[in-house]
């Protein structure tokens, strides 16, 4: 399997924050993209972002409220199978919460590098912490998380 390295080693929240600094430095280095009226794509995408923030704050705070691992590096430390609050609806709230948060910095900066590099955050996260995650999730947990799995979906 190619680029199995990568599974589980790059933190998702420090890949968003890397991402949303190389968007932010793109954009400030071309002064961006005139599609749409600065102020409306600023509004459109601040809101975009804080509810990516939103979900994922969400996410975080089910684990530490049931008192289970916040790590993404570790699944398989999971002490408890997550499908209360917002895991009712998405079974990645903070990955979902991330790429909204990269979407809405891309509106808001009227980039489409940003939209560019919002698309590989979430292929990346995608083939590289979910699909790992998932499967150690199902070793961990079994058949009650397979029935999960086929009840919610993996992003909305």
């Amino acid at each position: 399997m190619r680029f199995k390295t990568l599974e589980l080693k790059v933190p998702p929240l420090a890949l968003t924050a890397l991402v949303s600094a190389v968007m932010a430095g793109v954009e400030y280095a071309s002064e961006g993209t005139p599609v749409v009226v600065p102020s409306l794509a600023w509004a459109a995408g601040g809101a975009v972002a804080l509810s990516g923030l939103a979900i994922a704050y969400r996410g975080v705070s089910v684990f530490r409220r049931i008192r289970t691992t916040v790590d993404p590096l570790h699944p398989e430390r999971s002490a408890r199978l997550v499908t209360a609050g917002v895991y009712c609806w998405t079974r990645n709230p903070m990955y979902l919460g991330f790429v909204l948060f990269l979407l809405g910095l891309a509106v808001a900066l009227r980039s489409l590098v940003g939209f560019a590099l919002t698309a590989f955050t979430a292929v990346f996260l995608q083939r590289f912490q979910i699909k790992p995650e998932e499967r150690a999730l199902s070793r961990r947990f079994g058949a009650a998380f397979d029935v999960y799995r086929g009840r919610v979906r993996r992003w909305i």
